[in-house]
Order: C-alpha cells, then sequence, then structure tokens
C-alpha cells in the first residue's frame, strides 16, 4: 500500500489485495449497519464514521490483521472487555488477526454503543455550557483580571506574600504587590 493521500473508503480499499479487500468491505458494511447516518471520511489516511462533529470509529488494513480504533473516551474497551479478550489491544485499538474470523457482530454492537455515547455527549454539551456560564456570571468581577494583565498585577496592594525567612537572615525581597508602593526606596530594616 504504496498510496497515502486517500480522497475515499473505496480508493483506501482498493489498494489491499483481493482477500484483504473483502474483509475491509464486511467490516464496513457492519459499520454501516451499526451507523447507518454515520458520515464516512478519511482521518489520518484511514477509513472513519462520524457523527456530527464527533468520530465513532477508525479501520485500517495492515500485513496481518485488521484494527479498529476507537477515539476517546475509551468506555467501549470496558463494556465490551470480555468479548475483546482475545485480542491483541491497545488504549484505543483492538487488532483482529486476519487468521481469524471478523467477529462483524461485535463490531456492529461496538459501534452502536460508541454512536449512542457520542449521541449523548453532543446532547449534553449545550446543558454543561449553560450551566458552566450560569456559574461564571455569578462570580464577583475583581476576581477576572483585565485583558492582558495576570492574576498577581491585579492584586490588591494590601496583600501581603510574606514568606518565613531562615533565622539569622534578613528578608531581601518585597512582596510583588508592595514593589510599586515601595519603587525607589529600600526596604526598612
Amino acid at each position: 500500500m504504496a498510496k497515502t493521500d486517500f480522497k475515499s473508503i473505496d480508493e483506501y480499499i482498493s489498494t489491499f489485495d483481493a482477500a484483504a479487500q473483502a474483509a475491509l468491505g464486511e467490516i464496513r458494511q457492519a459499520i454501516r449497519k451499526a451507523a447507518p447516518d454515520a458520515e464516512e471520511v478519511i482521518s489520518y489516511q484511514i477509513p472513519a464514521y462520524k457523527s456530527g462533529k464527533t468520530f465513532v470509529i477508525y479501520f485500517s488494513g495492515f500485513t496481518e490483521h485488521y484494527s479498529l480504533a476507537f477515539p476517546p473516551p475509551f468506555t467501549v474497551f470496558t463494556a465490551f472487555a470480555k468479548e475483546l479478550a482475545p485480542y491483541k489491544q491497545s488504549k484505543s485499538v483492538v487488532q483482529l488477526p486476519k487468521s481469524s474470523p471478523l467477529p462483524l457482530d461485535l463490531i456492529s454492537r461496538m459501534v452502536k454503543f460508541r454512536l449512542e455515547e457520542a449521541q449523548a455527549s453532543q446532547g449534553a454539551k449545550p446543558g454543561r455550557q449553560a450551566a458552566s456560564k450560569g456559574k461564571a456570571a455569578a462570580r464577583p468581577a475583581t476576581k477576572t483580571a483585565p485583558k492582558g494583565k495576570s492574576q498577581a498585577k491585579a492584586a490588591p496592594a494590601a496583600k501581603s506574600t510574606t514568606k518565613a525567612v531562615p533565622e539569622g537572615k534578613a528578608q531581601a525581597k518585597t512582596a510583588p504587590a508592595t514593589k510599586a508602593a515601595t519603587k525607589g526606596k529600600t526596604p526598612a530594616k
């Protein structure tokens, strides 16, 4: 597979031998069955499926296996842990060996699970944003520093940030909030 600027899933699959093309086609059908409304795209130069702005699954072919990749959160691996146990896995990928039959039913169920999870998170976002906007509005305006200024510069001058000094040593530094008030003057000893 030398080509790396795929424009479609058909183009990606066509770069494999006949047996791999058939297997990748079966994986694709299992995904389409589970997520008929998901958008087929190429992402990271491999086939992927999106629901809205959320990626649901990626799949790809290799010399000895086919890979299914799931974006965060990786709860699909926890939900299907028993059924995925025979397969080599990482945090986000499960490898399906070419020497074993494809678990097409499992693929469909995992995609449905991930699709439901993605749709639930998309539906929850506006509510979370509204709640956080409400909290932000309730905060006192004094906590927000003017644009381009840090919180330390916006702190009132009366606030002291004195540090403990080891015995026998004088404190040579003045706290940042009081430096402006004593500019040009040396601290009293």
